[in-house]
C-alpha cells in the first residue's frame, strides 16, 4: 500500500484527536444506517430488544455521519442500542458539555468528552456522574484488566474518594512516548567523512561541517509535528519534560528551567545559534518551507517525531534520514523526553440518567473496545473492507504473529470523508493491538516506518528516561484548580518567551540568568509546585518501558 499523505501518518502514528468537527451541535432523531452488519455480527445472543440510549460525542472530521456509519449500526445490534447522537465538534466540545449538564437535559453517556478531575468532581458531587468501577469489575473484565496491569493507569483514574468515574481515550504508542528527536542526513555524514554524533561536542562538529558545505546545519519548523529542537539539545544538561518542566528528584516536585542544567543548556543552545548552526527561520518558518529546504537537498538536521512527516517517504533521499541517538552532554548527562504518563485525560462518564440496563449494555460494549479487535473495528469498520486477519507468518513488529493487515492508507485517503468506523473517537489502543495491527515492512521502505520508529526508539531511546515523572492526569482539587491553571499558564509562558529570548541574544544569559529567576519568582513558582507536589499521589514510574531484545534483534534483520 503507498503512503499517499502526511497527514495519514500522523494518523496511525500518534493516534490522538487532531480535528473534530460535526454536522450537527443539537440532539438529533436516530436514522437507519447506510448499511447494516451482517447477521454473523449480531449479539452471540440472537437478536436483542433494543433500548434507546442518549450519546455526547466529537466526532472527528472524517466521519461522514455518525448516524449512518456503519459501526454505529454494528455496535446497536451487537449490544441492542438505538443510539440517539448528540455532537459537537472538538473546539465546541467542552462548551457544549457544560452547557448540557448545567441544564439537567443531558444524556445517558458522554462517549468522548473532555473532563478535567475538578470539573468531573464538581458532576459527581452535583449527583450528574456515576462511579463506575463496580459495573467494571462485574461487566468489563477488559477494563478490569488495563486498570490492573498498565502503568499507572489505575491510579491516574480513581478519585480521592477511591472510586473510578471516567474512562480516558488511551493510545500506546511507544515512538510517540519519546518523540523528541532530530533526523540527520547520513548521505551528507559519509560525505564529509563525518560519523553520528554522540555527544554535544561531536554535534557542533558535524553541524559546523554541514555549514562550511553550504548546507543548512540544523532547522525546523513552528508548525511541525513535535517539531521544537529545544528538549532534545537541553536534554544533555537538564531533563525536559514537556509539558510541564517537571523533575522529579527523591518523590520532590522541581523546575527545569531554574536549575543550573538548564542554564548551561542555554548556553549551548545559543552558542548554536549564534554560530549559524540553528538556522535563522528554525522558530518562525513553517512546515511547507521546512519541507522544501529538506526535499532540495539543503539541510543537514531537523526535529520531528518522523522524518516522514517532512521528507516524502516515496522520495529517494527518504532512507538516507537517520534519528540521532540522544546526545551526551560535557558532563555525562544523557536523557530523553518521555511523555508516556498516561492517561493524562478523561473522556467515557456514564451519567444518572442512566438505567440500569443501559448502564450494563455500554459498559460491556465499551469492554468490546478495550479488546484488539473492538479497537479495529472501531477505527476501521468492517473486517475485510479496510483491514483484516492475518495469515499465519505474517508479523507485527514485535517480530511475532501479527493480528491484522490494515490498509490504513486507503481508509485516510487524504482526508476524504469516511462512513465506515469512528476513526478513534474514544479508542482503546492497547499495547498489543499497537504492535500487531500491521504487518512489518523493511524499516527504510515507505511503508516500514512503524517498524522503523519502533526499532530506532528501543535500540537508542528506551531505558534513558528517568524512573519517576510528573503523572498526567493529577486529581487537583477543585478549591486550588483555577489558582494551579493560572499559575501554570503564567510560568510556562514566561519561560517560553525567556528561553528564545535567551537563545537568540536578545538577554544576556550571564547577565540576566539571576533577574530572571526572581521573576520567576514573583510569578509564584514555589506556591505552583508545592500545588503540584501536594495534589501527586505518587510520581509516575516509567521503568514498565524497557527494550525487547527479541523485537530489537527481528527488526535489525529489516533495517
Amino acid at each position: 500500500m503507498a503512503i499517499t499523505s502526511k497527514k495519514q501518518i500522523i494518523i496511525l502514528l500518534i493516534g490522538l484527536v487532531l480535528i473534530l468537527t460535526a454536522c450537527n451541535g443539537s440532539k438529533t432523531e436516530k436514522q437507519s444506517t447506510s448499511s447494516s452488519p451482517s447477521q454473523s455480527q449480531s449479539s452471540s445472543a440472537g437478536q436483542m430488544e433494543k433500548i434507546p440510549i442518549s450519546m455526547f460525542a466529537s466526532p472527528r472530521a472524517s466521519v461522514a455521519d455518525l448516524k449512518t456509519n456503519w459501526f454505529t449500526g454494528y455496535v446497536e445490534e451487537k449490544f441492542g442500542l438505538d443510539i440517539n447522537w448528540i455532537t459537537a465538534p472538538s473546539a465546541d466540545s467542552k462548551d457544549k458539555q457544560s452547557l448540557l449538564l448545567a441544564s439537567g437535559d443531558f444524556p445517558e453517556v458522554f462517549w468522548n468528552g473532555q473532563f478535567s478531575p475538578p470539573e468531573l468532581m464538581k458532576y459527581v458531587q452535583e449527583g450528574s456522574v456515576i462511579a463506575i468501577d463496580d459495573l467494571i469489575k462485574e461487566y468489563a473484565p477488559n477494563v478490569q484488566k488495563a486498570l490492573d496491569t498498565i502503568p499507572g493507569f489505575k491510579e491516574a483514574l480513581t478519585a480521592p474518594d477511591g472510586r473510578v468515574y471516567a474512562l480516558p481515550s488511551y493510545n500506546y504508542c511507544l515512538q510517540c512516548f519519546f518523540s523528541n528527536k532530530i533526523w540527520i542526513n547520513t548521505k551528507f555524514l559519509d560525505e564529509y567523512g563525518l560519523q553520528m554524533p554522540t555527544t554535544t561536542e561531536e554535534f557542533t562538529n558535524v553541524l559546523e561541517v554541514f555549514k562550511k558545505n553550504g548546507k543548512i546545519p540544523l532547522t525546523s519548523a513552528v508548525d511541525a509535528a513535535i517539531g521544537d529542537p529545544i528538549p532534545f539539545l537541553m536534554n544533555p544538561f537538564v531533563y525536559v519534560d514537556p509539558k510541564n518542566y517537571f523533575i522529579i528528584k527523591d518523590g520532590k516536585v522541581e523546575f527545569a528551567p531554574v536549575q543550573q542544567g538548564w542554564k548551561d543548556g542555554l548556553k549551548y543552545i545559543n552558542m548554536l545559534y549564534q554560530k549559524g548552526l540553528i538556522d535563522r527561520e528554525a522558530f518562525s518558518q513553517k512546515n511547507e518551507a521546512l519541507k522544501k529546504v529538506v526535499t532540495e537537498g539543503k539541510v543537514g538536521a531537523f526535529p520531528n517525531i518522523f522524518s516522514g512527516l517532512v521528507i516524502d517517504p516515496t522520495n529517494p533521499s527518504y532512507p538516507d534520514w537517520r534519528a540521532m541517538p540522544p546526545l551526551k552532554g560535557p558532563n555525562g548527562v544523557q536523557n530523553v523526553s518521555f511523555t508516556g504518563n498516561l492517561p493524562n485525560n478523561l473522556q467515557f462518564i456514564i451519567t444518572s440518567k442512566a438505567s440500569k440496563e443501559q448502564q450494563i449494555r455500554i459498559i460491556k460494549f465499551m469492554d468490546y473496545v478495550y479488546t484488539p479487535e473492538g479497537t479495529e473495528t472501531l477505527n476501521y469498520g468492517e473486517e475485510g473492507k479496510f483491514w483484516r486477519k492475518t495469515k499465519a507468518g505474517e508479523m507485527g513488529i514485535d517480530g511475532k504473529q501479527a493480528m491484522f493487515n490494515t490498509e490504513v492508507d486507503k481508509f485516510n485517503t487524504a482526508g476524504a470523508k469516511q462512513n465506515d468506523g469512528w476513526d478513534q473517537m474514544g479508542s482503546f489502543q492497547s499495547k498489543e493491538w499497537r504492535i500487531g495491527f500491521s504487518i512489518v515492512e523493511p524499516l527504510y521502505s515507505p511503508n516500514g516506518f512503524q517498524g522503523m520508529l519502533e526499532y530506532v526508539t528501543q535500540k537508542d531511546y528506551v531505558g534513558l528516561q528517568p524512573q519517576y515523572v510528573y503523572p498526567g492526569l493529577v486529581w487537583i482539587s477543585s478549591e486550588e484548580n483555577q489558582q494551579y491553571s493560572i499559575l501554570k499558564t503564567n510560568i510556562d509562558s514566561f519561560v517560553k518567551q525567556q528561553t528564545m529570548e535567551f537563545i537568540t541574544g536578545d538577554m544576556s544569559i550571564d547577565k540576566k540568568w539571576d533577574e530572571y529567576v526572581k521573576d520567576l519568582e514573583k510569578l509564584e513558582l514555589a506556591k505552583y509546585l508545592q500545588i503540584a507536589q501536594k495534589n501527586m499521589k505518587a510520581p509516575f514510574d516509567t521503568s514498565g518501558y524497557k527494550q525487547d531484545s527479541g523485537a530489537m534483534e527481528f527488526l535489525s534483520t529489516l533495517e
